[in-house]
């Protein structure tokens, strides 16, 4: 009896340390949950402030993300690249007419590479930060002024307005982040740019703004195939015996030293042998994921799936040039936003030489200049060959109408260059006002 009484004991000790386990296994599964339920996200989009998107346009361009690096970085290139293919000129409203203002603004262009590297980066700013500040200094040895471009995302520099419409500037005020200094840029020196922006906007939005999340989960699908296709590569051999013990002895026999057995190697046993694999049925999903998220990325930000490293989505050439019609209306569209900036540029640029140089110097005109920038797509170009040069030869345009629409040709430049004008002789001009050398008494 006093047996009974302790197994008795025992088994309550059992079950009490039975539910105790449960209770433990429950606690660390809703810890995981509750671990998971944190790491997710609390909304459909986590970058729902300005500084939160900017930043992490910057990380992702930059590689420093977690996902969406390579899209990112893609995207932003390829739409700099659309928009400042065609590069920036400088062309006079009058033709023929402030050629010292041109001249100006060409050295200007020149100096700070904004028909080069500069400009260039300027596009990828634009598309990290959606919009682009830039300040005016005078250079007193080069005699011209210079460009500096200034981050939000480092500064978060705030552009007050003289209207309630957000249309004039009046000054840009920030914090220099390395020496905690206020700096204020007064109106004569900034050129602030918006896109993408309502129309009455303190600033602009970045293109790119409400599509992080599916170049993320892009990333993570790819990734996730990946797995995928190593879970693929790696099946697993299985002996079917026929009852525990003989699966026991069968599992010890092959890890034994002397056996040492792996896939290729003979093997003789009383166990049915066969490699257990994964469905396929994962991997279609995650492509079709795959597909639906790059078409997604790919119409929203303008850029044709092909530049984003999915060429077999065209499935002929035809398709693949109609793709760019869309891409140059969206180009020729962001670059009316640029011109209109660096109509301002050129004019303030002006207004500051005229302010730095000596009152000796005669003024120039600010409004006498205006930038010029084309985008080419293949279509233009066979409508050139097609229409306007045919036209050329029968002699319907002239020649400079023709050249004014070739995209890398300036056509007062170049005919200045075919018919130079003269250079007077200082002797004929010396004599003719001579007397006695063919003068006007002379002839009378």
């Amino acid at each position: 009896m006093f047996g009974m009484g302790g197994w008795k004991k025992r088994a309550r000790e059992l079950e009490l340390k039975l539910r105790k386990s449960q209770d433990y296994i429950t606690d660390i599964l809703t810890y995981k949950a509750g671990e998971k339920a944190q790491n997710a996200y609390s909304s459909p989009n986590p970058y729902d402030t300005r500084e939160a998107l900017v930043a992490e346009l910057v990380r992702k361009y930059k590689g420093y993300a977690a996902w969406g690096n390579q899209l990112i970085q893609r995207i932003v290139d390829t739409r700099a690249a659309f928009t400042m293919a065609g590069g920036l000129k400088a062309v006079v409203k009058g033709p023929g007419e402030a050629s010292q203002e041109l001249e100006f603004i060409r050295a200007f262009i020149e100096a700070n590479e904004l028909n080069g590297q500069f400009g260039q980066q300027l596009a990828v700013e634009k598309e990290l930060e959606g919009q682009v500040l830039l300040a005016l200094d005078w250079d007193d040895e080069l005699e011209n002024a210079r460009l500096k471009f200034i981050s939000w995302n480092d500064t978060h520099y705030e552009v007050q307005y003289r209207d309630d419409f957000y249309h004039r500037v009046d000054r840009v005020i920030y914090t220099d982040p390395d020496s905690r200094e206020e700096i204020e840029i007064p109106s004569e020196r900034a050129v602030f740019l918006k896109f993408n922006s309502r129309i009455n906007s303190r600033e602009g939005v970045p293109t790119l703004s409400g599509l992080l999340l599916e170049a993320e989960d892009i990333d993570r699908a790819l990734r996730d195939w990946r797995k995928l296709n190593q879970y693929f590569a790696s099946p697993t051999p299985y002996f079917r015996t026929s009852d525990l013990q003989e699966a026991k002895e069968l599992f010890e026999q092959l890890l034994s030293p002397g056996v040492n057995w792996r896939i290729g190697k003979v093997f003789a046993g009383p166990a049915e042998f066969s490699l257990v694999e994964m469905s396929g049925a994962g991997a279609a999903s995650i492509r079709s994921e795959i597909e639906t998220k790059i078409k997604i990325l790919a119409g929203g930000s303008g850029v044709p799936v092909q530049f984003l490293g999915f060429p077999e989505f065209m499935s002929n050439r035809a398709t693949a040039e109609n793709t760019m019609e869309p891409v140059a209306l969206v180009s020729i569209s962001e670059q009316r936003s640029w011109q209109r900036g660096f109509s301002e540029l050129f004019a303030k640029a002006l207004e500051l030489r005229n302010r730095m140089l000596s009152p000796r110097e005669a003024p120039l005109d600010p409004a006498a200049v205006e930038p010029q920038m084309k985008f080419v797509t293949q279509a233009q170009v066979d409508r050139l060959i097609s229409l306007y040069y045919p036209l050329w030869q029968a002699g319907g345009i002239n020649l400079k109408t023709l050249l004014g629409l070739l995209p890398d040709i300036d056509p007062e430049q170049e005919q200045e260059e075919r018919n130079p004008q003269p250079e007077p002789d200082p002797e004929q001009t010396k004599s003719a006002f001579e007397p006695g050398q063919g003068g006007a008494d002379e002839s009378e």
